[in-house]
């Protein structure tokens, strides 16, 4: 079978300058999607320090309302306060948290008394949320927290500083983003006055 010179030039596959082209087109992509993943991931942390954010202020609201204490804590069951492994030895709290009423404020949950009022489930994988040292937060009726006092770092898959949350609760009850004070590019991440401020940690 003889075959035109047309349908030899066709199947002749890319010219070296098409090649080139391909490759060049290829890594700009590449060079272009590293920052637009760790885009991605600090907006993901931002939403994660905002729903946890969301649900402390609800706590506080409804201890005020119920006119009882009413405590958010750490859960992998969704129905209590379950105890998860310390990971660097700080609290993990990436499997969710249970926001619920706490009428006798003992930090768990009575079937006969207490209400669930909200759940959220573990975090999207390699997502990290982690306190200093608290497994709950509770709210009395008037608002305040006392003793639960904390600061929580969020951390993307990238276990990159630079892109960390953090949430902090004072004594009042405030529940605040953490802020970078210094202008080094990181979050200070931490309870009490400026000078006792840290930088975020984010580890494996």
């Amino acid at each position: 079978m003889i075959y035109s010179s047309a349908k030899l030039r066709i199947s002749a596959g890319f010219t070296l300058i098409e090649l080139l082209a391909s490759l060049a087109i290829g890594a700009t992509i590449i060079a272009l999607s590293t920052p637009m993943v760790n885009l991605v991931r600090e907006n993901k942390a931002t939403s994660i320090s905002y729903e946890f954010m969301s649900a402390l202020n609800f706590a506080r609201s409804e201890a005020i309302k119920r006119g009882n204490r009413v405590t958010v804590c750490r859960t992998n069951s969704g129905t209590r306060c379950d105890r998860v492994p310390d990971i660097d030895g700080q609290k993990d709290w990436s499997t969710g948290w249970i926001v619920f009423s706490d009428v006798n404020g003992n930090g768990q949950i009575n079937p006969s008394q207490d209400e669930i009022l909200r759940v959220r489930r573990a975090l999207d994988s390699g997502y990290t949320l982690r306190s200093r040292a608290k497994v709950r937060v509770t709210y009395k009726s008037i608002g305040i927290s006392p003793g639960f006092m904390d600061s929580w770092t969020i951390c993307t898959p990238a276990n990159n500083n630079a892109s960390g949350k953090g949430v902090i609760v004072a004594y009042t009850g405030r529940v605040r983003l953490a802020k970078d004070t210094n202008n080094d590019g990181i979050v200070d991440n931490g309870p009490g006055k400026r000078r006792n401020l840290r930088n975020l940690e984010c580890t494996a």
